[in-house]
């Protein structure tokens, strides 16, 4: 139980495939995970965080799927959580969804301090990392601290 109260009250997690659920608006979405959350963000905050105050009352299938993703990372930024692990966030997305979750991610990594660890095949998104571990038939190959961190409107792909 201990490692489960853990993962509820401090780790928050992006899906590759969003994983919203289709008959509830953003806004409540997001308010879901809230309501388990040990000291949470208002939901309404977090949506305003990636840039979707007007879209608080849409279905997924209303969204685009930059927004989705979007409203994915507000649910799981919104309980407060000290770690964040993505999984090909920008995987299933456009060259500017993908910019507008990286630029989301790095704001919730400057703003809130949360730590992000982010698995992905994209190797431009490493330039954005403090510290780039690659790894390869589940062996370390190299790990490498970035000395200058790139920002997402910097990077191409």
């Amino acid at each position: 139980f201990p490692v489960t109260i853990y993962y509820r009250e401090h780790v928050g997690f992006i899906f590759q495939f969003y994983n919203l659920i289709p008959s509830l608006t953003a806004l409540e979405n997001v308010a879901l995970v809230t309501e388990i959350a040990e000291k949470p963000m208002d939901p309404k905050a977090a949506l305003a965080m990636v840039g979707l105050s007007h879209r608080l009352d849409h279905f997924p299938a209303q969204l685009s799927g930059g927004e989705q993703q979007r409203v994915a990372v507000a649910r799981a930024v919104a309980k407060a959580p000290d770690v964040l692990l993505c999984d090909e966030p920008t995987g299933a997305l456009d060259y500017e969804g993908g910019k507008a979750v990286l630029e989301t991610l790095e704001r919730v990594n400057r703003e809130l301090g949360t730590t992000i660890i982010v698995i992905t095949h994209n190797v431009a998104i490493a330039a954005m990392a403090d510290r780039v571990i690659r790894i390869a038939s589940g062996e370390i190959l190299s790990i490498t601290a970035n000395e200058h961190k790139a920002q997402p409107s910097e990077l191409s792909w």
